[in-house]
């Protein structure tokens, strides 16, 4: 036989391993044990067993517990448990003990073996077997439950914890239901509240008021005074960035309070959230219009407040063969700068017909001032305004008409032409008879702002000895020679026109060029504006 420790070649019955010590009758009741045990599964002997040799096979160093000072015995079996009643078994019925191979010759001996006998430790219970089984198991699942609670709690602070209720976006075609108690909350680009802003409704039926917030709890439908149930379109204006952001607003009664949103969150849409339909660009503008869902969507916005505001362009007959546009009169979009990127012109009139009419019979000046000429560019997802004026410019037949203004570096401006001195030459001319004269200023886009490129002006009077006229110029306040007048007036005049737009004139039919300058009717006019809305996503 041989040594179960150490692997020496013994003689006869022993009681201890001449070679080692170790206890030869302690390992025979061992293995006698755990025959007896399992004794209806030999085939788990034999597995054990040929784990050990595979064991030897690799790892050929000594036992650690040799060097500790341990004794080891060369098998440590685990019980099995009972498939029916997962109990180990206490009782065998076959007294036969199963074959198990001896342990190889060849083991190579421990440097330090070991003379004091101890007993092997007795097998484990089987039921702690079918335990250390389970518990990968019971490991798994929670972390499955834990990771579903991370992303149950991630999803509710990134999609709830904001507005505390639903989420709209600026610029979206579906109006949102509100009464009068709903709590609105707009944010701006970053989602974060706005603390002061003002607010516009808009209403289809005329409707139209303003209100001013402070504080980042929102505000209800209820601090606008007399709203009706309807359609209007809500605008929102931050008071520190003076971008802007509008939606579609439905209105009803307490009855329908149940289709109503309760709290609502307004936030800016991303790229690909944005309902838009985007065109191919005007290249008519001296530049590409942008392929740009944003840009497009940011100008949606107000055009859509527009239209809910004063309605689609309109041309009235304010007298014989003399028309004026009304309503939202011009949307196109139009690349100042020349950087690929548009801007958005608007020009809009509130008054109705009738209203036109009386202006044209008595106040001219006034109905100069009732058209408000804009220009937007887009910023934080919603729409910035750069440039305003109430005023048109008008010709001696009494057309009224906005010019703009190609400039030798291809930038396009808007030219306003007032009959108004500057102080300087109020001054210089004060006592005198003024006959005629107009002022003239230019502005073009700089960076994110519309500012004033250049000003002339210049006034006949009658002189004091004979008759025709004495010419007296300035600009931008200051007396300048008739010469220097003339260069300027040829370098921004209207022989740089780069496209005229009339609003009132006494002709719909169009008139093609005049002397390779753009002129285009109010029926032309209402075409761009309609083609531009199909452009940024308005049938």
């Amino acid at each position: 036989m041989f040594c179960p420790n150490c692997g020496f070649e013994l003689d006869g019955d022993l009681r201890y391993c001449t070679e080692c010590g170790y206890a030869l009758e302690d390992a025979k009741a061992v293995l006698n044990s755990v025959s007896n045990e399992v004794a209806e599964e030999p085939s788990v002997i034999n597995e054990a067993a040929e784990e050990i040799f595979a064991s030897d096979e690799t790892e050929k160093e000594p036992f650690a517990g040799a060097e500790a000072g341990e004794e080891k015995s060369p098998v440590e079996s685990e019980p099995v448990a009972d498939e029916e009643d997962d109990q180990p078994k206490d009782d065998v019925s076959s007294g036969a003990t199963p074959s198990i191979p001896a342990v190889r010759a060849d083991r190579p001996k421990l440097s330090n073996p070991v003379a004091k006998p101890v007993a092997a430790p007795a097998p484990a219970p089987a039921a702690n077997a079918s335990a250390q089984k389970k518990e990968p198991k019971a490991l798994y699942i929670v972390g499955v439950v834990v990771g579903l609670a991370v992303i149950a709690i991630f999803s509710y602070l990134l999609f709830f914890s904001k507005s505390g209720g639903d989420v709209a976006h600026y610029g979206q075609d579906k109006a949102i239901v509100v009464v009068q108690e709903s709590k609105i909350t707009p944010t701006d680009a970053k989602g974060e509240k706005l603390k002061k802003y003002s607010v516009t409704l808009n209403g289809d039926n005329g409707y139209s008021t303003n209100a001013e917030v402070k504080g980042d709890e929102g505000f209800t439908v209820s601090q606008f005074p007399d709203v009706k149930p309807g359609k209007y379109t809500l605008t929102v204006k931050d008071s520190k960035s003076k971008v802007e952001w509008s939606i579609p607003v439905k209105v009803v009664d307490n009855s329908k309070s149940a289709d109503a949103v309760k709290e609502v969150s307004l936030e800016v849409p991303k790229a690909n959230e944005a309902d838009t339909k985007t065109g191919e660009g005007d290249k008519k503008d001296g530049g590409t219009a942008a392929d740009n869902t944003a840009t497009h969507a940011a100008y949606k916005q107000k055009c859509q407040e527009y239209l809910a505001c004063y309605g689609e362009p309109q041309i009235a007959e304010v007298t014989d063969s003399v028309y004026a546009m009304r309503g939202l009169c011009l949307v196109d979009l139009v690349d100042f700068d020349q950087d690929g990127q548009p801007e958005l012109l608007t020009v809009v009139n509130g008054m109705s017909d009738a209203e036109l009419k009386s202006a044209w019979n008595g106040d001219m000046e006034g109905l100069q001032k009732s058209y408000t000429v804009e220009v937007w560019s887009s910023a934080d997802g919603g729409i910035k305004r750069l440039y305003s004026q109430n005023w048109l410019d008008n010709s001696n037949g009494g057309t009224m008409f906005l010019p703009l203004i190609k400039a030798d570096g291809g930038s396009i401006l808007v030219s306003q032409r007032t009959y108004e001195m500057s102080n300087a030459i109020t001054a210089l001319l004060a006592g005198r008879q003024v006959l005629a004269g107009d002022n003239t200023s230019v502005y073009g886009k700089k960076s994110d702002a519309f500012s004033l490129v250049s000003n002339y002006e210049s006034w006949g009077v009658a002189p004091s000895e004979g008759n025709g006229y004495e010419y007296y110029c300035a600009s931008e306040g200051k007396e300048i020679s008739e010469t220097d007048y003339n260069a300027l007036y040829q370098q921004f005049g209207y022989g740089h026109n780069h496209r005229t737009y009339y609003f009132l004139d006494f002709s719909t039919s169009g008139y093609g060029t005049i002397s390779g300058e753009s002129h285009v009717d109010p029926n032309q006019v209402a075409a761009v504006a309609k083609d531009t809305l199909k452009k940024v996503g308005i049938e």
